[in-house]
């Protein structure tokens, strides 16, 4: 296939994401919520100065768009410019997206793009992507001379209804268990279910499930695209480009007090998990595993069918793996300045 990589940065590349991108979203059944234009949009809004908006655009002869990446470049003076996936690392899964986006010759264009910038003198980090996709596979390729740094990561999704009965015999228990302390716990107390369905719900719920996830948080190492104090009002942004189509909050709620929430995004028939957070004070309860239950019975009635849990933290598998997951891997890739002649491999 003929075609020609262009890079748009700045005004360019926001014009591109404001048109262009999202025909290519529309046209790829791949993309998640995380490639969408209006949470890349509100990402890119925020960047600071030292920040530029990068889109790598791969075109047919007749410039018609046929797969583009969203990046980033901070510049930092002369030999220390970098570039990392635009909304890292708060996006757990980056792609390309286009038609075209897992065609060989597109990726390869787009993995010879990314090799050039680290020989300009750039460092490249691309993290999160899935370790089976076209760009995947290149990136993964790419480590095995040792001249990129890379590291995998699991990642868990849950297909719906779920089916308790494949489970095996301790994991039913232990949902049974659970199960039988919130049924008694509703005959003295009052708990419920929630979801957002409008714009306004939204940013409430947001709201206290920032104060749960400071709570939880307090005094503990934070994992990687957590919610942080100085994020706080971006991701208000996002979650109002994102809208009641694109984002919902569900909460679990015990004698009018909120003690588990959980922001997802959604595409299509999958939902995915974003943010969690839960009130420590109510830890015996496990209130994470309850919202959860409730959230994975809920969401088939609305033509759900898969749950993505995400990236996976050794301490959070086993959690994880109570739900009988699908697993997956995406690889997260660090290329230093010394990378010449690597590029070959990919023409």
């Amino acid at each position: 296939m003929l075609h020609t990589t262009c890079v748009l940065d700045g005004p360019a590349a926001m014009d591109f994401l404001d048109t262009q991108w999202r025909e290519l979203y529309q046209h790829d059944p791949l993309a998640t919520p995380y490639q969408s234009p209006n949470w890349l949009a509100a990402w890119a809004g925020h960047l600071p100065h030292t920040i530029t908006p990068v889109i790598l655009a791969v075109q047919a002869p007749t410039g018609r768009a046929l797969a583009a990446l969203a990046l980033a470049r901070e510049d930092n003076g002369p030999g220390r410019t970098r570039y990392f996936p635009l909304s890292a690392p708060h996006a757990e899964y980056v792609r390309p997206i286009g038609p075209h986006a897992e065609d060989p010759s597109v990726v390869a264009a787009l993995a010879f793009c990314l090799l050039l910038f680290a020989e300009d003198g750039g460092q490249v980090e691309m993290t999160d992507v899935p370790i089976g996709s076209g760009l995947g596979q290149c990136l993964t390729q790419a480590t095995a001379d040792g001249d990129w740094q890379h590291r995998i990561n699991p990642c868990a999704e849950i297909r719906l209804p779920l089916d308790f009965d494949a489970m095996s015999r301790t994991t039913r228990r232990n949902h049974v268990r659970r199960k039988r302390i919130w049924k008694s716990l509703d005959v003295d107390h009052h708990v419920t279910y929630q979801q957002t369905r409008c714009v306004d719900e939204l940013l409430s719920a947001y709201d206290v499930l920032v104060q749960l996830h400071q709570s939880r948080w307090e005094g503990h190492a934070q994992l990687p695209g957590a919610l942080i104090a100085s994020d706080a009002d971006q991701w208000r942004s996002v979650l109002r480009h994102c809208g009641e189509a694109g984002a919902t909050i569900a909460t679990l709620v015990l004698d009018g007090e909120t003690i588990a929430s959980q922001l997802c995004l959604t595409r299509g028939t999958t939902c995915f998990s974003v943010l969690s957070a839960m009130d420590p004070r109510q830890q015996h309860l496990a209130p994470g595993h309850a919202l959860l239950r409730f959230l994975a019975t809920a969401l088939p009635a609305e033509g759900i069918r898969t749950l993505d849990l995400g990236r996976t933290a050794p301490g959070q598998r086993a959690y994880k793996s109570q739900y009988q997951p699908h697993w997956s891997n995406t690889v997260s890739t660090v290329t230093t300045p010394h990378v010449v002649g690597t590029h070959r491999r990919f023409q």
